[in-house]
């Protein structure tokens, strides 16, 4: 039997290496009192079935609750365990190994107290550990620092008319804060409009509607400029 065997160019050219996984935490930002989801995030395009972090927080303000699976999770399991106060560990493993995909690895629950004050607080990840369906280790890149970010909810100190017709508004808040202040006719239901954007560099920011005289009624409400 004659076998004739022929080898030319591959027709899509060579494949690419594959990229190193990375992990990170993202910053977010609540107020007092709130309960936020921080993301653990995870890029990977190789065999990862699995892993494990330390998340690291200050005890001063923060309570961190059980996390919970994100986007980038097949039927991997989540075991936590608050090593010790301000280090929370993060296991994730699943039997048959399943691959992970891009995305979110989990949403880690924070309750910020009430008491809390406008400020920043650190989040750090460490001891990251990503594992192959082989269960060998896989090498991993680490974004490890975030921010989350206690606002205090601005509020209004100061409503009146003015003798040109105008609405004044005075808003109290954390100085270096960006705050909104939006306007809306109805609140059944609100279509909020913004009005100004501005840093509240001393703690108080005022504004004169001028547009307040072309309308019978008008509410008005401040939010954060993330």
């Amino acid at each position: 039997m004659l076998r004739i065997a022929a080898i030319g160019p591959p027709l899509f050219g060579a494949v690419g290496a594959l990229a190193t996984p990375t992990m990170s935490v993202g910053s977010t930002v609540g107020r007092p009192g709130a309960t936020v989801q921080v993301p653990v995030n995870i890029t990977v395009d190789t065999d990862v079935v699995g892993f494990q972090f330390n998340l690291w927080y200050s005890t001063n303000y923060l309570t961190p609750g059980t996390p919970v699976g994100g986007d980038a999770l097949s039927n991997q399991q989540i075991a936590p365990r608050v090593v010790s106060p301000g280090d929370l560990r993060v296991l994730a493993f699943s039997y048959p190994p399943m691959q992970l995909t891009t995305g979110v690895a989990v949403y880690v629950p924070v309750t910020i107290a009430a008491d809390a004050p406008d400020h920043n607080e650190s989040l750090l990840i460490s001891n990251v550990v990503l594992s192959s369906s082989a269960g060998t280790s896989v090498s991993v890149t680490v974004n490890s620092n975030a921010v989350l970010s206690v606002a205090v909810p601005p509020v209004f100190t100061g409503i009146f008319p003015t003798n040109a017709g105008a609405m004044h508004l005075e808003l109290t808040g954390t100085a270096g804060r960006t705050y909104i202040i939006e306007a809306t006719t109805s609140l059944a239901p609100p279509q909020w409009s913004p009005l100004t954007t501005n840093t509240d560099a001393p703690g108080i920011l005022p504004f004169d509607d001028v547009s307040a005289v072309d309308f019978p009624s008008r509410f008005y409400r401040a939010v954060f400029d993330y």
